[in-house]
C-alpha cells in the first residue's frame, strides 16, 4: 500500500487533484466537474493493485480530502449542488468497494487457477516418472530373471566342488567364489524388488511407530559415523492405511540416505532429524539432513533408477521407495528443509 509504486499511481494524485481543487475559482465549473472525476483514477488503480482493502483505503481518504472543499469555504468552494457533491462522495466509496471486490475475486481465482496448474504440472511429471520407470522395470525384471538361472547353476556346480577341494589354496578361490555369487544374486534380488514390488496389505499402521523402529535401526550406524539422530515428539498416534514393513523399508532407506549424506558441523557432528508433519488429508514424515542441499536439477532425477549421490551406491534405494509410497497413493519428495536437505513422504490419511 505505501510502495513507490503506490505512492505514484494512488496518493500523489490524489493529493495533486485535491491541491488543483481547493486552487481553481469557483467560478470554473468545468474544471471542477473535472477534478471530481479525475478522483475515480487513483481509486481503481488502488483496488486493482490492492483489492478491497486497497479500493475502500483510497476511496476514504479521497472523501476526507475532497469533503472540506465541497462543504465549507477552505480554499475555493466548489460550485456544484449539494446533491451532486453528495453523490460524488457516495460514488467514491461504492466504486473503490465494487471495485476493489472485483480486484479481489479475480486475485483470488488467478490464486487458485496457479495453485491448480502447479498441481496439473506435478501429476504431469508424476505419469512421465511412473510410466519411465514401469518400462524400465519390465527391462530389468527381464535381465534379472536371466541373471538369476545361471547363477543358481553356478550355485549347484559350486556346492558339487566344495566336495572335490582338499588344497587351502583351492578353499580360498571357493569361498571367493560363493561369496561373488550370494553379491551378485543379492544385486539381481533388488533389481526384482525394483522392477515387481510386493502389492501393500492394507492394515493400520501408525507412523508414529514406523518412525521410532526406523530410529532404533539407523541409531547404530549414525552413532559409528558420528551422526546425531533426532525424533520430533508427536502426541498420539498417526495411523495410515498401508504396509507396516514397507514403510519401515522406505523411512529406513532415507534415514540411512540421511546419515551418509550429513556432514560435520560447528558443533562437531554430522546431524540428521525425524518427523511428523498431520494436515487434514494426510500425514507427512519428514528426514533432514544437514549435507549438501539437492540442486534443484537433480531432483527431477533423483528418484530414478541407478541415480545415486553416495559412492558405492546402487541407485536403486530411492527408486524403490518411490514405488513403495505410489502403492500407497503417496507421494516421495525431495527439497529444502530447515537443516539442508528435506526428504518428505506424504501418505493420505486412513
Amino acid at each position: 500500500m505505501w510502495s513507490t509504486g503506490s505512492l505514484l499511481g494512488i496518493w500523489l494524485p490524489i493529493l495533486a487533484t485535491t491541491l488543483l481543487h481547493y486552487a481553481t475559482g469557483s467560478d470554473a465549473h468545468g474544471v471542477h466537474d473535472v477534478l471530481r472525476r479525475v478522483y475515480y483514477i487513483p481509486i481503481i488503480i488502488a483496488a486493482f493493485r490492492h483489492g478491497l482493502r486497497g479500493g475502500l483505503t483510497a476511496s476514504a481518504v479521497t472523501t476526507v480530502a475532497y469533503l472540506p472543499h465541497a462543504f465549507s469555504e477552505v480554499g475555493h468552494h466548489d460550485p456544484a449542488s449539494w446533491t451532486e457533491k453528495v453523490l460524488e462522495v457516495a460514488l467514491y466509496n461504492i466504486v473503490g468497494a465494487v471495485s476493489g471486490l472485483l480486484a479481489s475475486r479475480e486475485s483470488a481465482a488467478r490464486r487458485k487457477a496457479e495453485v491448480a496448474l502447479d498441481q496439473q504440472r506435478t501429476l504431469q511429471e508424476q505419469l512421465v516418472r511412473a510410466g519411465r520407470l514401469a518400462a524400465l522395470g519390465e527391462v530389468v525384471a527381464g535381465v534379472a530373471h536371466e541373471v538369476r538361472n545361471p547363477l543358481h547353476a553356478l550355485k549347484g556346480s559350486a556346492e558339487f566342488i566344495e566336495r572335490e577341494l582338499e588344497t587351502s589354496r583351492g578353499r580360498e578361490m571357493w569361498e571367493l567364489h560363493v561369496r561373488e555369487l550370494d553379491r551378485l544374486d543379492g544385486v539381481a534380488e533388488r533389481f526384482l524388488n525394483f522392477a515387481r514390488p510386493a502389492p501393500p496389505s492394507n492394515e493400520r499402521v501408525d507412523l508414529v511407530e514406523v518412525v521410532v523402529r526406523a530410529t532404533q535401526l539407523v541409531r547404530s550406524q549414525a552413532e559409528q559415523q558420528g551422526v546425531k539422530v533426532e525424533v520430533a515428539e508427536v502426541s498420539g498416534p498417526l495411523v495410515v492405511v498401508g504396509d507396516h514393513d514397507q514403510l519401515v523399508q522406505v523411512v529406513l532407506n532415507l534415514a540411512l540416505n540421511a546419515v551418509q549424506a550429513a556432514r560435520q558441523d560447528a558443533e562437531g557432528g554430522g546431524r540428521v532429524s525425524l518427523g511428523l508433519e498431520k494436515s487434514d488429508a494426510g500425514v507427512s514424515v519428514t528426514v533432514d539432513n544437514n549435507g549438501a542441499t539437492v540442486d534443484p536439477a537433480e531432483r527431477e532425477r533423483i528418484f530414478d533408477p541407478f541415480v545415486t549421490r553416495s559412492p558405492g551406491g546402487s541407485g536403486l534405494g530411492l527408486s524403490i521407495s518411490a514405488r513403495i509410497i505410489e502403492q500407497h497413493q503417496g507421494q516421495l519428495s525431495v527439497g529444502d528443509g530447515p537443516l539442508g536437505t528435506r526428504f518428505s513422504v506424504w501418505l493420505p490419511s486412513e
